[in-house]
C-alpha cells in the first residue's frame, strides 16, 4: 500500500499542518539522530481506519520503508473519540522542558470543531502535569502511542529477521 501525505495533510500559511476533513488525527515521531533513527507517522481518518508510514535503519544501517493499513488499540480508539468530543478542546501548541535539535520529538495535529490543533512534544525531564480535562486526556494519549509506536517498530523488526 501507498499513501501520499499530501492528501492527509497540508502545511498552512503559518507552518502548521492543516489535515484533510476527512481524518481526526496525524502523529509524528522521530528518534532524532540514534542508531534506529525511527521516522514514524500514524493517520486516523473519521471512520478510525489507520494508516502507517515507518522508516528506520537496520543493523547494517540499511534503510527499512514501509507504509501499510492496520487496527487501532482500542485503548487509543476510546481516547480520541473522548478528545474529539470535548468542547471545548484546550491544548498548548508545545509541550517541552528543553529542546535539542536532534532529539526525540513528537508532533500531534487533531481536527475538533473544523480546525486542525498542532501540539509539539519536545524533551520532557518529568512526567506532564495536565492543567485541564483536555490535557488530562491528551497525556493519556501521549503514553498509549509512546507505547503504541514500540510495539509497531518491534513488530516491523520481527518481519525482516
Amino acid at each position: 500500500m501507498n499513501f501520499a501525505l499530501i492528501d492527509i495533510r497540508k502545511v498552512d500559511s503559518t507552518g502548521n499542518f492543516k489535515l484533510n476533513e476527512d481524518y481526526i488525527l496525524s502523529y509524528d515521531h522521530s528518534d532524532g539522530w540514534s542508531e534506529r533513527l525511527l521516522s514514524l507517522g500514524i493517520y486516523i481518518d473519521l471512520i478510525f481506519e489507520c494508516k502507517i508510514a515507518i522508516s528506520f535503519r537496520k543493523k547494517n544501517f540499511e534503510k527499512f520503508e514501509k507504509q501499510f493499513e492496520c487496527e487501532i488499540p482500542s485503548e487509543i480508539k476510546n481516547i480520541i473519540s473522548k478528545i474529539i468530543n470535548l468542547d471545548p478542546l484546550t491544548l498548548k501548541k508545545h509541550y517541552a522542558d528543553t529542546f535539542m535539535e536532534d532529539m526525540n520529538s513528537q508532533h500531534y495535529a487533531i481536527n475538533h470543531s473544523g480546525k486542525s490543533h498542532n501540539i509539539g512534544i519536545g524533551t520532557l525531564l518529568k512526567r506532564l502535569q495536565p492543567e485541564n480535562p483536555s490535557e488530562e486526556l491528551f497525556i493519556t494519549l501521549i503514553d498509549l502511542f509512546e507505547k503504541w509506536r514500540e510495539v509497531i517498530y518491534q513488530d516491523c523488526l520481527k518481519s525482516i529477521i
